[in-house]
Order: structure tokens, then C-alpha cells, then sequence
């Protein structure tokens, strides 16, 4: 079992986790070098489908924490008292 709270912590860590396999993705999944006859040449630096497979794998993690988060926000009730009226009331 896990809480709401480590489940939201989680997810903020796993979206930029996502975020840096993306800007790894395409930064540095290729080495460029200028050959002497004024050719660029490209060479992959790793197998950019593991990169994407992870990101892949993540986003199903966020997409199923989110589904359970909204399940259970769902069902729980929040002993609060709150007068929206005076609360939102405008500026006098």
C-alpha cells in the first residue's frame, strides 16, 4: 500500500525524469562530425527505442497513478465548512 501524498511525489520525480529522457533523446542520441570533405557525418551514440520504450513505460505509470489518485479523490470526503459566497464575494 502506498499513500496519496508518496504517490504524488513519485509522479513530480517520474515527470522529470520523463522530461530528461526527452531532452537525452534528442540532444545526444547522435554524434555529429564534419568529414574533410565538407560532409556531415551521423552516427547514433545508443538505441534511441530504449530511450523510448522507458518514456513509454513511465507514461503508463503517470497514466495509471493518475486513474487510481482520481478514484479514490472520488470516494474521499473532507470534513471542511466553507461559505463560497462570502468567500468568492467581489471586491467592494
Amino acid at each position: 500500500m502506498i499513500t496519496i501524498n508518496q504517490i504524488l511525489s513519485i509522479q513530480k520525480t517520474v515527470r522529470e525524469r520523463i522530461s530528461d529522457l526527452k531532452t537525452l533523446r534528442t540532444e545526444v542520441a547522435k554524434k555529429e562530425s564534419w568529414m574533410s570533405d565538407n560532409t556531415k557525418k551521423v552516427e547514433p551514440t545508443y538505441d534511441i527505442r530504449l530511450a523510448d520504450k522507458k518514456i513509454t513505460e513511465l507514461q503508463n505509470f503517470l497514466c495509471l497513478t493518475d486513474q487510481l489518485v482520481k478514484q479514490s479523490n472520488s470516494v474521499t470526503t473532507v470534513d471542511f465548512v466553507v461559505d463560497l459566497p462570502t468567500l468568492l464575494k467581489p471586491l467592494e
